[in-house]
């Protein structure tokens, strides 16, 4: 059994007190004589310790008089690029990514349809609106399309499946900027497809109707997923960078 060093114990203690909120942004580390009394360690080992928490953007260190460590919440973006170029690394395949997000989305939209309020559907159909005033401006219509799946996430109310599916977020959005740069003869209908899409599940979502709205989106994922990798191919993520 490979038991932890002093540093990660420092470390895992400080990043539980973040988690429970006892420390919130902002707020300082005692002085670094302090915490070497308090856990009975050198000043290299702390120092490791913070070297350990500023990787993971949990603290942030300044030198010098007046300086010290203070704590930063963690940011979804920091772990959506970690996530990304572990997926590079991995090697994994543009359709793995759309695979995931079928497997997470469709769900996500029932639940939407179950728990939906007034301000949800108000959301929906402005963001709805904005695709039909920008259907022939394909740029910002394939970035309205990225957004959606973001709204219908954020909606939704699940707090882990919000942050699994927006670490995949800005693969999919580059996946986007690539596909509606090819420019095909065919984008109009493609964007209409979409746009009918989008409004068959908010309508359904609307409706309180889950399984509706659950099925829509599914409909809509697979034919998402064909037309996309019919035309970008196996791409693996490390090609979209």
């Amino acid at each position: 059994m490979q038991i932890p060093k002093a540093a990660e114990l420092i470390a895992d203690v400080i990043r539980r007190q973040i988690a429970r909120g006892d420390l919130s942004e902002g707020d300082p580390l005692p002085a670094e004589a302090r915490l070497m009394e308090q856990f009975n360690v050198s000043r290299p080992t702390l120092r490791e310790a913070f070297r350990i928490l500023e990787a993971e953007g949990l603290i942030r260190v300044r030198r010098g008089a007046g300086g010290g460590a203070r704590i930063c919440m963690p940011e979804a973006e920091t772990a959506a690029r970690s996530f990304g170029f572990l997926l590079q690394v991995r090697h994994a395949t543009l359709a793995e990514v759309l695979e995931a997000r079928a497997f997470i989305e469709p769900p996500l939209a029932g639940r939407l349809a179950r728990i939906r309020t007034e301000d949800d559907i108000a959301a929906l159909k402005a963001h709805i609106a904005h695709e039909r005033a920008t259907l022939t401006d394909f740029a910002t219509f394939g970035l309205a399309t990225a957004v959606i799946h973001e709204l219908l996430i954020q909606r939704a109310g699940n707090v882990a499946a919000a942050l699994m599916v927006g670490m995949l977020d800005d693969i999919f959005r580059r996946h986007v900027a690539q596909f509606v740069a090819r420019a095909r003869p065919d984008q109009l209908d493609l964007n209409r497809l979409a746009l009918a899409n989008h409004e068959r599940m908010v309508e359904r979502v609307e409706a309180g109707d889950a399984a509706g709205a659950e099925q829509a989106w599914r409909e809509h994922m697979i034919q998402l997923h064909g037309i996309i990798i019919a035309e970008l191919g196996e791409t693996s993520v490390i090609d979209l960078y």
